[in-house]
């Protein structure tokens, strides 16, 4: 079986060579579409069919949990307006100190906002404002 860290930088390193094919904005877009598309076919194939439909807020709240019980990150909370990821996966395999910069940071949002439109019929769209290591805050609207 395939070490999970092994698989994990994989992924970080095919965000880059996105980013290298087709320039860092075409890369983020990517990226985060491809978050939107995964995110709801990932908990499908958890949890089947969602019950109900749930309003962005109670929907955000429960992607987060559901991150976190993954192993996303040590802590995603809903918190003012903001979604704040401490310990994640991602920040510590991304090389170089412009962290911001990698595409998987917007592969994450994407992935929030997928598991947002699972559970509910509005829209969240996340836009990083914080980039460090072992932690992301992204504003949502």
């Amino acid at each position: 079986m395939v070490d999970p860290y092994i698989l994990l930088l994989a992924i970080v390193n095919m965000s880059e060579g996105v980013k290298a094919f087709i320039g860092d904005k075409g890369a983020k877009v990517v990226l985060r579409d491809v978050g939107r598309q995964a995110g709801p076919k990932l908990l499908e194939s958890l949890i089947g069919r969602f019950p109900g439909v749930l309003d962005k807020e109670e929907a955000l709240r429960r992607a987060c949990i559901i991150l976190e019980d993954l192993g996303f990150a040590k802590s995603l909370k809903k918190e003012n307006g903001s979604i704040v990821v401490e310990e994640d996966i991602f920040t510590d395999a991304i090389m170089g100190e412009n962290l911001s910069d990698s595409p998987v940071i917007y592969f994450f949002a994407g992935l929030i906002e997928g598991f947002v439109s699972f559970m509910s019929d509005q829209k969240v769209t996340l836009v990083p404002e914080v980039v460090e290591r072992g932690k992301i805050i992204y504003k949502y609207s």
